[in-house]
């Protein structure tokens, strides 16, 4: 009796170790119950590697339009318009005397000591020598009075210049120097003309320049060569 009594307990004990245990199915599916199932794990290689069309977008830089270099044409340089004194026969760019027009005296434009220049010349020299030469400028009928035996051999040459008093002077020119500029104004189409510099229209009273509110100012050009 005891014997069997044994037997009975022994297998009890056997199936009930059993199902603590669990099944094989139980232990395949992740173990234990309540127990976390971990996150596949990608290869590094599988990582590390860049497709092709990501590795060409991150190598490209965009390019915009080429900017092509376009060389720019030489300014032309600016000269006053000079064709209404040809016309009226004013002689430009060659050697003349200035002359007092109607005054019944033969006194030119000259250049005389120390740079002065007034009509004291009276017969055709080295002093008494100008040419109207086109200025820099865009308004129309401006001058530089240039003196061709002073201007042989320098560079940019020697201007005849307005001043505040009678006489005028005889200076190196300046681009742009407002007392070099001359504006010739028409006196009728017989040629004669005035010469207006900076401080006003040039007046000549007995074979001078002057400041006052008389003498002459039509003048004139005279071929120098004739």
């Amino acid at each position: 009796m005891r014997s069997m009594t044994l037997g009975v307990v022994a297998l009890a004990g056997v199936a009930l170790l059993s199902g603590c245990a669990g099944s094989p199915d139980d232990q395949a599916a992740g173990g234990q119950t309540g127990g976390s199932a971990e996150a596949p794990v990608s290869s590094s290689a599988e990582s590390a590697t860049t497709s092709p069309a990501t590795a060409e977008a991150t190598t490209k830089t965009p390019v915009g339009p080429i900017a092509t270099k376009v060389a720019k044409a030489p300014s032309k340089a600016v000269a006053s318009d000079l064709s209404q004194l040809r016309q009226l026969g004013i002689t430009l760019d060659a050697g003349v005397l200035i002359d007092v027009a109607d005054d019944g005296l033969d006194r030119y434009l000259a250049v005389g000591k120390g740079g002065s220049v007034d009509f004291t010349g009276t017969g055709r020299t080295d002093a008494t020598m100008m040419a109207l030469k086109a200025a820099p400028v865009v308004e129309r009928n401006r001058i530089l009075l240039k003196p061709p035996f002073w201007n042989e051999e320098v560079s940019d040459g020697y201007c005849v210049a307005d001043t505040s008093g009678a006489a005028l002077r005889l200076e190196q020119c300046v681009k742009g120097r407002t007392t070099q500029i001359w504006e010739v104004i028409p006196a009728g189409d017989s040629g004669q003309f005035e010469l207006r510099g900076a401080y006003g229209i040039l007046r000549v009273s007995e074979g001078r320049l002057t400041t006052g509110e008389s003498g002459r100012t039509g003048m004139q050009t005279i071929t120098y060569a004739g």
